[in-house]
């Protein structure tokens, strides 16, 4: 049986025991015979990560080694690995086993031996709109005959191949990552593998078409009842009996580069500083919404515009809540180089029920947009009224004033901007000041690329139409006077 689980990211450091009875194992399943994790060869050079973690370059031909002494036979054996390929259409090697018991081989599109006369192919998952290139969880569950009496398999002749020993132009070169090789000779349960696919899908922000479990068996994300937001999983938790201690994360799969840590993201998940306490989990997941802004009764009744896609967060564990999280997205998409922060926010429903009605919302600026386009929230805590889950989402403020020290300036008494939205782009500016004003009005989309500009000078009230003779869209509109600048926004259907 093979079983692909898809999506991408992440590990770190070596750890190659043999029928660990220790207290930590993947997922806090005991005996494993092999267990390589994050950069396993010492000799490597590669700076390689995924989800923040170290893995281990393919790109390199002597990946190769021998298993240890006490392995038996892998006749019955239950094999995890987390790889990445950035070509979703390549098929290159990512291990080869030889010996006694037999040749097995995986790659990127299949599982397959050639003295057993078995051959799987994996369906592709990739498609044409996918942004990012996969992480998988491969499990493979191997059921052979047993070895006949007196014919024995010496344990010094089975060997594994990462990547591709002798690339060719009919075997090209593997350029992808191991983060994770795991082996047991025996045959996992299914509330088993389950346990240890979680573990890794948390720690390299695979989405997983199963429910997620901690190392107790505990459901800690249920896909059923979250089928709305299962997807682009991706979470952070601290699992001791699981070895798992994911500070920060970010989901292989979604292209918009959301990622949220402890305390303060740092370059890699050793190097996050933040604390958690065991058992304590954040998971979230997105509707699959396409990431633009549109109009909402949350819009309607606070002047603030939704994304279409919105995430949910739940929380495990007793002390989930008072996790203090930095939030970091990419709004390269959204928003041009330089956009005003002032305009941008995170937006969370502590209901958690996705309607984002206005009075279950909190609305957080973000504390610095950089010139690459990424937004950052600090300080955020979920779930913070012990339902379990918050929904969030971003949005986009359709008035905001900023304000400039100036004594002497004139004092706006009403800034309205009429129809909105407007369906067939002609719009009012009605503005009315305490003094005979000169005024200065500018329009832009929401690239922030300048479409018109009108001029008044003398009035106290000005009464201002026009029409926005562009694409459907959100537009800002400026009004400045004398040391301020006001805002909104406009919706052309």
């Amino acid at each position: 049986m093979f079983r692909k689980l898809t999506k991408q990211v992440v590990c770190y450091c070596l750890l190659f025991s043999s029928c660990s009875l220790y207290a930590q194992s993947p997922g806090g399943i005991a005996r494993h015979s092999v267990w390589l994790k994050g950069k396993f060869f010492a000799d490597s050079s590669s700076t390689a990560s995924l989800n923040f973690n170290p893995a281990t370059s393919l790109d390199n031909t002597s990946l190769q080694i021998r298993f240890p002494g006490n392995m038996d036979d892998l006749r019955r054996a239950t094999i995890f690995t987390v790889y990445h390929f950035p070509g979703i259409d390549q098929d290159a090697p990512v291990w080869k086993m030889n010996g006694g018991f037999g040749d097995l081989f995986l790659s990127s599109r299949q599982v397959y031996s050639e003295s057993g006369k078995m051959k799987m192919m994996f369906e592709k998952t990739g498609t044409e709109t996918t942004k990012k290139p996969e992480t998988v969880i491969s499990t493979y569950v191997r059921q052979q005959n047993s070895l006949s009496a007196g014919n024995t398999v010496s344990n010094n002749e089975v060997d594994i191949q990462f990547g591709n020993a002798t690339p060719s132009p009919q075997s090209p070169q593997s350029n992808g990552l191991v983060a994770e090789f795991i082996v047991y000779e025996t045959i996992l349960k299914e509330k088993q593998i389950a346990r240890i696919e979680s573990y890794l899908a948390i720690k390299y922000g695979i989405t997983l078409e199963k429910n997620y479990v901690n190392s107790q068996g505990q459901t800690i994300w249920n896909r059923k009842t979250e089928d709305l937001y299962s997807n682009n999983i991706a979470g952070i938790g601290r699992d001791d009996l699981s070895t798992l201690y994911q500070k920060q994360g970010t989901s292989c799969s979604a292209s918009d580069q959301l990622a949220i840590g402890v305390d303060k993201i740092a370059q890699s998940n050793s190097k996050n500083t933040g604390k958690l306490n065991d058992k304590d989990y954040l998971i979230w997941g997105d509707n699959a919404g396409n990431f633009t802004f549109s109009r909402g009764t949350d819009a309607k009744g606070n002047n603030v515009l939704l994304t279409e896609k919105k995430w949910l967060m739940k929380s495990a564990g007793e002390t989930a809540a008072t996790i203090s999280t930095e939030l970091e997205i990419d709004t390269k998409t959204l928003l041009t180089a330089g956009f005003p922060k002032e305009y941008f926010c995170l937006v969370i429903d502590r209901s958690g029920t996705g309607d984002f009605a206005p009075e279950n919302c909190t609305y957080i600026t973000p504390n610095n947009i950089s010139p690459d386009g990424i937004a950052s929230f600090s300080g955020i805590k979920w779930d913070i009224d012990g339902s379990g889950k918050d929904a969030f989402s971003f949005g986009l403020k359709t008035k905001v004033n900023n304000l400039i020290a100036d004594a002497d300036a004139a004092k706006l008494l009403s800034f309205q901007v009429y129809p909105n939205p407007t369906t067939d782009g002609r719009y009012n500016i009605a503005v009315t000041l305490n003094k005979p004003t000169d005024i200065h009005i500018s329009i832009y989309d929401i690239h922030l690329n300048l479409i018109e500009t009108k001029k008044a000078a003398g009035q106290a009230n000005y009464l201002i139409t026009g029409k926005i003779n562009a694409a459907s869209g959100s537009y800002i509109i400026k009004l400045f006077t004398p040391g301020k600048e006001f805002s909104q926004i406009i919706i052309r259907p």
